[in-house]
């Protein structure tokens, strides 16, 4: 069963009460704040995938379509929720106070308690990443995740983003997308990543790492 389109819901909810929002273009690397103008705002993921940021950086795992972002600001609580646009994609923000005032009570509880399950999800997903052992595995697991998310095969990410994300060294990356490169699974360049054998990618990320090297002999780009 697909998981509820949190996004659609309130939307639908909010043109039953004559609020007809346009949603935003997103461009990999934009930013979401919780905040505009000292007010807090509850953004609406339509599409693409975007990474929940604490404030080291760390990714507290990813939301996309149909996913909230700071929703605990609608009902009391504190607005605190950043987040970094992986890919392109689709948005809505609207004011926090906006929410409290045209959707019912009932229907922002429920909708906050559906949310922070989903919330504590992700977390969960994050954190099996980052204890695996090996930063190829975990290299793999995160860009087969953006994919699941956003569909791309070219996910404009760097080295260094990822080493954040991962919260590990820039060279451990570079030789963890080394590996993945060469046996096939992606391709690397400056600005971006290239999935190019989604299969081997799932290998990888489960442990069970091919040895490719006679056949692609790639360097990074």
């Amino acid at each position: 069963m697909s998981a509820p389109n949190f996004a659609k819901i309130l939307l639908s909810r909010l043109a039953d009460q004559g609020v007809d929002l346009l949603d935003q273009s997103a461009a990999p690397g934009d930013r979401i704040s919780p905040f505009q103008d000292g007010q807090a705002f509850v953004t609406l993921v339509l599409e693409g995938a975007v990474a929940r940021q604490g404030r080291d950086s760390l990714c507290l795992g990813l939301a996309g379509p149909g996913d909230l972002l700071n929703f605990d600001a609608a009902v009391g609580g504190e607005a605190n929720e950043d987040g970094l646009w992986l890919t392109a994609g689709r948005q809505v923000t609207i004011q926090a106070e906006c929410l409290v005032e045209m959707i019912d009570r009932p229907t922002l509880v429920e909708t906050a308690l559906a949310d922070l399950r989903r919330r504590m999800d992700a977390a969960h997903v994050e954190v099996k990443r980052q204890a695996r052992g090996r930063v190829t595995e975990r290299l793999a697991s995160l860009l087969l995740d953006i994919h699941g998310l956003s569909q791309v095969m070219e996910i404009p990410l760097r080295q260094s983003d990822i080493a954040g994300f991962l919260a590990v060294r820039r060279a451990g990356i570079s030789t963890a997308g080394g590996e993945l490169q060469a046996a096939g699974g992606i391709r690397v360049g400056r600005a971006a990543i290239r999935l190019c054998d989604l299969e081997l990618l799932k290998d990888s990320a489960a442990g069970v790492v091919r040895h490719q090297m006679a056949h692609h002999k790639n360097g990074l780009g």
